[in-house]
């Protein structure tokens, strides 16, 4: 995240890299990673004419990588794959029946364990792929009222979907070194098209509300449906990176990615979104190249910048995401393990043809513990 979300062309011995699975040859033959961190996002809401603040927090990733042989390497790990939290109230007024209200909402997220291995066929040619299992559940309401008149029933429509589904992305990295302590890494992620299976309860009521008492006196149940088997179709994406570093000293990277969300589908559905690009840039420097010395030369210092079209397109506004972000690896006392922060500030979408605009704050703090596993010894 510190810099700017570039993982394709990245790879490193001292942490992992799920994004790019063919990063994980580049673990130690005796070492054992364990990376872990928690995120915390502040925004504000913002409107022409109105604004709002939301804050929220969660884990932002555990993984683990590991050799299995000299040739062979995995990675174990938990990450969040979406997150959903939204409402809607449009208010409308029709002729001989008053005011009408329409609330969308909704909330819930998927999350992705993952089992992710990497192979060395060749000399300086990696490939790997990450076996996932996708789990969550996804809520959804509709509710139409009618707040001016006690002559019409209300109705909602509430969708509870529970996903259980595995799903497999592929990555390849070819690494270089060149002259003068110089290595140049190129990377290619790819995930093709494919179905989660997922199982929908649906429910239907009419109701009346009583505003004295602030109750929903339910009329009948127009629709309920159990356990409907169905799918939430994932499109495919691509990411290309290139990363270019000096031994320890620096390191600067640049990804592209692309996604063909207007073949997303939702239980046969489409949700009218768009395809969405990436790009970003990052870098990292270290004054220092050995582990000796003066504490603040073996800081990692990082930044980077991110800019990204967004699936959404809103009254024939596409909405942006654009991030500027920096941060530090602090190092352990005697460890190659260190401490990561990473900051990011950054803004989705606009107040133009009476839209939203969120101006955000991201912070993530977490650990990258690299540990010497599987000696042999050499005395008894």
């Amino acid at each position: 995240m510190a810099m700017g979300g570039s993982s394709a062309g990245i790879r490193s011995a001292l942490f992992v890299n799920p994004f790019n699975p063919a990063s994980y040859t580049s673990f130690d033959s005796n070492s054992f990673i364990f990376d872990a961190a928690l995120s915390a996002r502040t925004m504000t809401l913002k409107t022409s004419s109105n604004a709002a603040k939301i804050n929220d927090a969660g884990l932002a990733y555990i993984t683990m990588g590991f050799p299995i042989t000299k040739w062979w390497k995995t990675s174990l790990g938990i990450l969040p794959f979406s997150s959903m939290e939204y409402q809607i109230i449009v208010d409308s007024v029709l002729p001989d029946i008053g005011k009408v209200q329409y609330d969308y909402s909704g909330n819930g997220g998927l999350n992705r364990a993952i089992v992710g291995n990497a192979f060395q066929p060749l000399r300086n040619l990696s490939v790997g792929f990450n076996f996932s299992y996708i789990f969550g559940t996804l809520n959804h309401q509709r509710t139409l009222t009618f707040p001016d008149s006690n002559n019409h029933w209300s109705t909602r429509m509430t969708s509870s979907t529970l996903v259980r589904s595995l799903y497999l992305d592929f990555g390849l990295q070819y690494h270089k070194n060149l002259k003068n302590g110089l290595g140049l890494t190129s990377g290619v992620t790819f995930s093709p098209g494919q179905p989660l299976s997922s199982n929908a309860d649906f429910l239907a009521v009419s109701f009346y509300h009583n505003y004295t008492s602030n109750l929903d006196i339910v009329k009948d149940t127009s629709v309920y449906n159990q356990s409907v088997s169905g799918e939430i179709r994932i499109p495919y994406s691509l990411g290309a990176g290139i990363s270019l570093n000096k031994l320890t000293r620096w390191n600067f990277a640049a990804d592209i990615h692309y996604q063909q969300w207007s073949d997303f589908r939702f239980f046969g559905s489409s949700q009218s979104l768009s395809n969405t690009l990436r790009v970003s840039l990052g870098g990292q420097f270290r004054p220092s190249t050995v582990d000796i010395g003066s504490y603040w030369k073996r800081i990692n210092y990082r930044a980077g910048i991110r800019f990204e079209q967004s699936f959404l397109e809103v009254r024939s506004t596409r909405l942006n995401d654009f991030g500027i972000s920096f941060g530090v690896g602090l190092p352990m006392k005697k460890s190659r393990s260190l401490i990561n922060m990473a900051f990011e500030a950054g803004a989705f979408g606009t107040t133009e043809n009476r839209l939203i605009k969120e101006n955000y704050f991201r912070f993530t703090l977490g650990a990258s513990i690299f540990e010497k596993w599987f000696l042999k010894r050499r005395y008894d």
